[in-house]
């Protein structure tokens, strides 16, 4: 053989055989392949984990914030739900992006609300892995423990205007029991709220409020829409009575139609007998005057009430008949004020109802600190000055029953007292 064709004859040893680089080349894959996806398993569980503390602090807070708003007076169980459901949501935010996500919120009795969500999001292998998906349920259940009364409801929910306001040194105190505002509460300088607890549906703006307010609560109806206001006839066919003006001595009044001006001046009095007041005109009482009344509502049908200082004012509402439980009233087409602008106002035990006109509380004093219970839904209500408004809620054994609605009758709810049972 010659030396050409013997030297190509021999293998070639330089480098590795082609077979065996192609060889170690799938061997490194399928030892690094199982590697990756233990990789991306062990993020996807992180993440899942995440994902899954995401879904039960939005059920948790839905929860409690469902039972909060369904203990206070006026929310309904369909409404609660809905809120929670949706507030729920919120509270998950762009997750809904990467997954489908539901919740489902119920009442299970009385003072138990319930929460369940649910979420499905893409897996390995065009969801084969686990199959249909990652799946996350998750469940919450919250418990109201202490029921607090409606107090005080402002229901003015026009935008730029507000439904509770106070200024100065002006006051709003109503321990133990709840202030709810259907639209904003707005304080300047160094007004404060106090109260068991205070609600807002709209903002909070300013002041020292205490506890901090419930921003974004549940709108609350007004518990007396369906109650009719109307005198016993209309006041245009009442004789008019004129300008009746007193600067001593006592005024009487029977219950019925009052279609006369009455102006209280000097030491003069105004007596309310037991009943129902239909009040044509306006009321004015300043210098020493006094409005008083017994088992007795005002209803103000046209025209205002206004108190100045120093005249004084001790009110106890209807016992019995249809507006039990109610001490002043306006018509719904009444949009004049009352006003209380003198520190004498001792007593006002009873609901104060004016569904489309505003209480002004403006005096350097404390007013209605005497009477053993009272309750105010307002179109606004306006406490300014250096005034201290005082509600008081000792319903227990009082002569004034409290109407379905308000009060102890249908309660409100106390952060604090809620509790998660699940």
């Amino acid at each position: 053989m010659r030396f050409r064709d013997k030297f190509l004859s021999r293998p070639i040893r330089a480098g590795r055989p082609v077979q065996s680089r192609g060889n170690l080349t799938i061997m490194t894959g399928l030892l690094v392949l199982p590697s990756a996806i233990a990789v991306v398993m062990a993020v996807e569980m992180v993440a899942l984990t995440n994902e899954r503390a995401l879904m039960q602090s939005a059920a948790d807070a839905a929860a409690l914030a469902g039972a909060r708003d369904l203990m206070v007076s006026g929310s309904s169980q369909r409404s609660a739900k809905n809120f929670a459901e949706h507030f729920a949501m919120t509270q998950v935010g762009n997750y809904t992006q990467r997954a489908r996500v539901a919740f489902s919120a119920r009442v299970e009795r009385e003072g138990v609300f319930a929460v369940d969500g649910f979420a499905v999001r893409p897996s390995f292998f065009g969801n084969l892995v686990p199959k249909g998906g990652f799946k996350i349920r998750v469940r919450a259940v919250a418990e109201n423990m202490v029921r607090q009364p409606l107090c005080i409801l402002g229901q003015n929910e026009a935008i730029g205007e507000n439904a509770i306001s106070g200024d100065g040194t002006s006051g709003l105190v109503a321990k133990g029991c709840v202030v709810h505002a259907n639209g904003d509460i707005v304080l300047k300088d160094r007004a404060n709220v106090t109260a068991g607890t205070v609600r807002t549906s709209g903002s909070s703006q300013g002041g020292t409020i205490s506890p901090t307010p419930n921003v974004g609560a549940l709108k609350i109806p007004d518990p007396f829409l369906d109650r009719a206001i109307s005198p016993p006839k209309a006041c245009s066919s009442v004789p008019h009575g004129g300008t009746d003006v007193w600067t001593k001595g006592t005024l009487t009044l029977s219950p019925g139609m009052h279609r006369t001006q009455f102006v209280m001046r000097g030491t003069s009095t105004m007596k309310l007998l037991p009943g129902e007041h239909y009040f044509c005109l306006p009321s004015i009482f300043s210098e020493n005057s006094r409005l008083e009344g017994q088992n007795a509502v005002m209803m103000l049908i046209e025209g205002e009430l206004t108190v100045r200082a120093p005249a004084s004012t001790s009110l106890k509402g209807r016992e019995t008949g249809p507006w039990a439980g109610f001490v002043i009233v306006a018509s719904r087409t009444n949009a004049s004020s009352v006003s209380f602008l003198s520190p004498n106002v001792d007593e006002l035990l009873g609901t104060i109802y004016l569904p489309n006109s505003h209480l002004l509380v403006n005096s350097p004093g404390t007013v209605a600190e005497a009477s053993q219970w009272s309750v105010i839904v307002a179109y606004r209500l306006i406490v300014n000055n250096a005034a201290q408004l005082v509600i008081n809620s000792d319903y227990e054994g009082s002569p004034v029953p409290v109407p379905t609605g308000v009060g102890s009758n249908v309660g409100g709810a106390n952060d604090i007292p809620l509790r998660l049972r699940q």
